[in-house]
């Protein structure tokens, strides 16, 4: 039997995690569109962990991860297939010292959002997570030499938690990539935002109570650009985002394709808020723009 093995959280956990993950993004490449820290030792405030350093990747195509299984053997993973679990490709690094496992799914997945979600409530939520922390020194005594029972033991307080995660309320946010096309080429609007610091943005908006986030962005995308009479509206991607200050999003990528409309062009936003009376200058770039673009907001340029 596995011994348990429970440590008191340290920052190395994190400098250990991004390591690896600028490894697997060299090995993955275009194909890889999220990739996070998840578990135990990606959250400070249950303050001790297996040190295990668990990863999900989101990739474009799940169908072509076996391509790049000889790749993960090659960076010493163990290739696992799903392991029992659907839609999931599995690999861990180590044995009887497991260092590293990585969880891949197709970007999106609901899988790869319960584990972030699950990760900001306890990180938003320190009783909880406490409670979480002293429950893994507790089973990790009651079963040194078995890390099968100190699962089995483990899991109605994990689903427990994960049950308050999910209904944890968030605030949701709709993105919109509005796209045309110019010479077959596709190019994506953004604005710059009147207080220089804000920097270059696209349209977003918070989805209302009981409004859907497909709505919302309609809706935003004419509020905050005057444009209307879009040819299509396609859903990209969902996540969750730990925004600049702290506060935690359920954010949400639409594109919607406009047929014609002028290169740039000033406008006032007509939702009110925090953008009365600002006037935002909106022009076109290209999905190689992204740089450009502030953190977060061109983080799925590569669905387009």
């Amino acid at each position: 039997m596995k011994k348990t093995i429970i440590s008191k959280w340290t920052s190395d956990w994190n400098r250990l995690y991004e390591s690896e993950e600028q490894r697997l993004k060299d090995i993955f490449q275009e194909q890889l569109i999220q990739i996070y820290h998840i578990g135990s030792t990606a959250i400070p405030t249950i303050g001790y962990a297996k040190p295990i350093i668990d990863i999900v990747i989101g990739l474009s195509n799940i169908e072509l991860a076996s391509l790049y299984d000889e790749r993960m053997r090659k960076l010493g993973y163990k290739v696992r297939g799903e392991n029992g679990i659907n839609g999931r490709r599995y690999y861990t690094k180590g044995d009887q010292n497991r260092s590293h496992h990585v969880h891949i799914y197709s970007a999106g997945h609901e899988n790869i959002n319960k584990h972030l979600q699950f990760k900001y409530y306890l990180m938003n939520h320190l009783e909880q997570a406490r409670k979480y922390g002293q429950l893994k020194i507790e089973l990790a005594t009651k079963f040194p030499n078995d890390t099968s029972s100190y699962q089995q033991a483990k899991d109605s307080f994990m689903i427990e938690l994960m049950e308050k995660a999910i209904h944890w309320p968030i605030i949701k946010k709709s993105y919109g990539y509005v796209t045309r096309l110019v010479d077959g080429k596709t190019q994506i609007l953004v604005f710059q935002h009147p207080v220089k610091e804000a920097g270059i943005q696209i349209p977003k908006g918070t989805v209302k109570h009981g409004e859907l986030p497909v709505d919302a962005v309609k809706r935003e995308m004419e509020e905050e650009t005057g444009l209307i009479d879009f040819t299509d509206i396609q859903y990209l991607i969902d996540d969750f985002w730990e925004n600049d200050d702290g506060v935690i999003h359920h954010r949400y990528f639409y594109r919607l394709n406009i047929d014609e409309t002028q290169d740039e062009w000033n406008y006032e936003p007509t939702g009110g808020g925090a953008e009365d009376g600002k006037v935002f200058r909106y022009f076109w770039v290209t999905p190689d723009d992204g740089k450009l673009l502030i953190r977060g907001h061109a983080d799925y340029f590569r669905l387009i």
